[in-house]
């Protein structure tokens, strides 16, 4: 486990800075990792959706995944630089795709022989891309809107509550007397308020480095505010994809990345930061 973690994180750490310091190649990058991003997050989601009893159609909520991407997570000047006069066409396509896919769904729901299994499949097929989707698609507006910077500093101050929290926790546990105290053990045994806190320092510290250098260029009360709120939905993503884990009784979501598990289990830092920053981004614009 550790020697593919090895491997695999330094590998992540190189795209990341990719995307974020090559000025011209970094987008292109960014959007072309989004691509298969979301196409695991919509198979492990349905993967586990199939888990609990709620299969879904994957192809479909695979394409409709893609096609949202596409229209509202790569922005427009990226699609005009490849096919600057078909753009318009291919808007048009994507749209009607969109627009088609429910009445598809409906279609596929019509002419079932199972009428149940059919009728489960689309709604759990709506659910499966909506959960996968919403914080890839945010976290896309987050870099292309917002700005690489900016879009480093929520990735790197919302991971820092889990290493914080690992740390921390780890180091209580052996340290104290008769180990650390756990908050929620009958969803993640390893949590506990000692780790809790560290992370909650860790985060706080990482978003005050980013105000020292400039990239948080605002109030030292508003950059508190952006550490704790990363904290928050860190550490509540972090539970919710527990949660469902253990309710499915699966370990990791998937096993795309060696030594770290799949791709939810990286993104599930952001089920809450991602849609919240992107909200919280463009009212301050």
């Amino acid at each position: 486990m550790l020697k593919y973690r090895a491997i695999s994180f330094p590998l992540l750490l190189l795209l990341a800075a990719a995307t974020v310091f090559w000025e011209e190649g970094g987008p292109w990058i960014f959007a072309a990792l989004a691509v298969p991003v979301t196409v695991m997050a919509v198979l492990e989601t349905a993967a586990i959706g199939e888990k609990l009893n709620l299969p879904s159609f994957r192809s479909v909520a695979v394409v409709f995944a893609l096609a949202l991407l596409g229209l509202a997570g790569i922005p427009e000047i990226l699609m005009e630089t490849i096919c600057p006069h078909l753009w318009r066409r291919w808007f048009f396509y994507i749209m009607a795709a969109l627009w088609l896919f429910t009445p598809v769904c409906a279609l596929l729901l019509l002419f079932a022989r199972d009428r149940e299994l059919a009728a489960r499949k689309l709604l759990g097929t709506a659910g499966v891309t909506a959960f996968a989707l919403v914080p890839v698609l945010a976290l896309c507006r987050i870099y292309f809107q917002g700005g690489p910077m900016f879009f480093l500093a929520l990735v790197l101050t919302t991971k820092a509550a889990d290493t914080g929290g690992y740390i921390v926790g780890m180091l209580s546990g052996k340290l104290l007397p008769g180990g650390n105290h756990k908050i929620v053990p009958s969803i993640s045994p390893k949590k506990s308020w000692e780790g809790t806190v560290g992370g909650l320092l860790f985060s706080l510290g990482v978003a005050a480095l980013f105000r020292h250098f400039g990239v948080l260029d605002c109030r030292w009360g508003v950059v508190l505010l952006f550490g704790a709120l990363a904290f928050l939905g860190s550490f509540a993503g972090d539970l919710t994809e527990s949660q469902l884990k253990r309710a499915a009784k699966i370990k990791d979501s998937g096993n795309w990345i060696p030594g770290m598990g799949g791709v939810l289990d990286v993104l599930d830092s952001f089920i809450y930061n991602a849609p919240l920053f992107w909200a919280l981004n463009y009212l301050w614009e």
